[in-house]
């Protein structure tokens, strides 16, 4: 997916043009960066959707990021903190709940999707894979 960021834009419209390609998917925005492999802290998430994006960027900047299904998670994150600087955690649907997925970084987008989506029906998992329960550290 090719994703537009403007400093006009706000936080739900991203979030929502991201959901299109990775409906199981959400990306969460944070005021400080985590390290790779880590979650964010509550305290830093952005709760107001309503957010411009120039708000949270060091440097406003305009652009378009490729976020391809076969991209690993935390090089989506770290491609939108290196070339926009907004700190954002991808997170993925389990059942009613939202998990922070850095316990499987390396799973790619279409990867995390598909588990986000299997999590809609608990007695299907994906073909030749363990559901690993202990998604948060």
């Amino acid at each position: 997916m090719r994703l537009h960021i403007s400093p006009e834009k706000t936080v739900q419209e991203v979030q929502q043009a991201f959901q299109v390609e990775y409906p199981y998917l959400q990306l969460s925005f944070f005021t400080q960066p985590h390290r790779a492999f880590k979650g964010s802290p509550a305290e830093y998430m952005v709760k107001d959707v309503s957010t411009p994006l120039g708000a949270l960027m060091p440097e406003a900047k305009s652009g378009f990021v490729d976020l391809p299904p076969d991209l690993p998670t935390f090089e989506a994150e770290a491609l939108l903190e290196r070339t926009f600087g907004l700190h954002v955690q991808i997170m993925r649907k389990s059942g009613n709940t939202w998990l922070v997925t850095s316990a499987t970084d390396r799973l790619t987008l279409a990867e995390q999707n598909a588990r986000g989506k299997a999590s809609e029906n608990p007695a299907f998992l994906p073909p030749d894979e363990e559901f690993d329960y202990r998604e948060q550290e």
